[in-house]
């Protein structure tokens, strides 16, 4: 097996594109952010000439390793591969897939897994949030109004001198609205990615942040994930900052208008943010799995 590193990124993104595969998961700057070694670092293999990504973690019982999603392509003997693994290496004989599209489901339910609903990921229209026009998008353009008049912004691309900006952000973000609940703290992967501002293309990472009297109050950052859909990977703003939110993920939509879909990942099952993206319209909802086998 091999760690996963930047130059695997070509290789996946091929995978999935050539795959189709539209969940957040399968977006690589995502999977390189995801993987913090030594506790938990992400390793892959060529297994039944299928790519499988693995996560190996640390748990009160020890390492055990996981899927990251099923193999691609999701063949009966890779999967059988990465069943073998699991059992000679995990503490329990249990193989677990952290994100399996609809597609997958119905491969690993066939091959005697048991598939778990996990969550639906909201898919966007970039074009259509960056016209807002009509009915649907009024109380999105009086926030962006509101914010416009209420506070004099820049809006700009973020390069990598940001970093120590944006982590002092997150740090504020985390004390004020992350620790009310304790699985928001993407406190380690969002400042890995920070790290990867300037390492990948512009095509793959890309940052912009808003400054309000110069100093930095939200950042965004998304990239492509295949032909015609990129992923809205992190999205930080002050708190206290009224309407800040909803005008930072408008700006960037615009930014993404050569895309026909943008993912924005799950609303994690909390009313509030539901509320707060179902502003943006989604065109679809795409559902996601998780699975596991002894």
């Amino acid at each position: 097996m091999s760690p996963l590193s930047i130059a695997d990124l070509p290789r996946f993104k091929s995978a999935f594109a050539a795959h189709r595969k539209r969940a957040w998961c399968y977006y690589v700057p995502f999977l390189l952010s995801y993987s913090l070694p030594p506790d938990r670092p992400l390793i892959w293999d060529l297994c039944e000439g299928s790519l499988c990504l693995f996560v190996r973690r640390r748990g009160k019982e020890g390492e055990r390793v996981d899927l990251m999603f099923p193999p691609l392509p999701c063949s009966e003997e890779a999967l059988a591969a990465c069943l073998d693994t699991a059992q000679r290496q995990n503490p329990d004989p249990c193989l677990r897939i952290l994100w399996a599209d609809a597609e997958d489901a119905e491969r690993l339910r066939a091959a005697g897994f048991e598939v778990t609903f996990k969550e639906e990921e909201y898919l966007y229209d970039p074009s259509a949030i960056a016209g807002a026009e009509g009915p649907p998008f009024r109380d999105l353009r009086k926030r962006i109004r509101r914010f416009e008049r209420e506070h004099p912004y820049t809006f700009r691309r973020m390069v990598p001198s940001d970093r120590d900006g944006c982590e002092a952000l997150l740090r504020d973000w985390r004390r004020l609205q992350g620790r009310k609940r304790s699985f928001l703290l993407d406190w380690g992967y969002t400042k890995a990615a920070l790290r990867l501002v300037g390492e990948l293309s512009e095509a793959d990472l890309s940052g912009w942040g808003v400054e309000i009297g110069g100093e930095l109050r939200a950042f965004a950052l998304a990239g492509e994930m295949g032909e015609g859909q990129a992923n809205f990977f992190v999205a930080k703003s002050d708190p206290s900052v009224r309407s800040l939110s909803e005008f930072l993920r408008w700006r960037v939509c615009g930014e993404l208008r050569r895309f026909s879909r943008i993912n924005d990942a799950s609303d994690l099952g909390l009313p509030g943010l539901r509320q707060h993206k179902m502003k943006f319209r989604p065109v679809e909802m795409l559902p996601v799995y998780t699975a596991q086998k002894k």
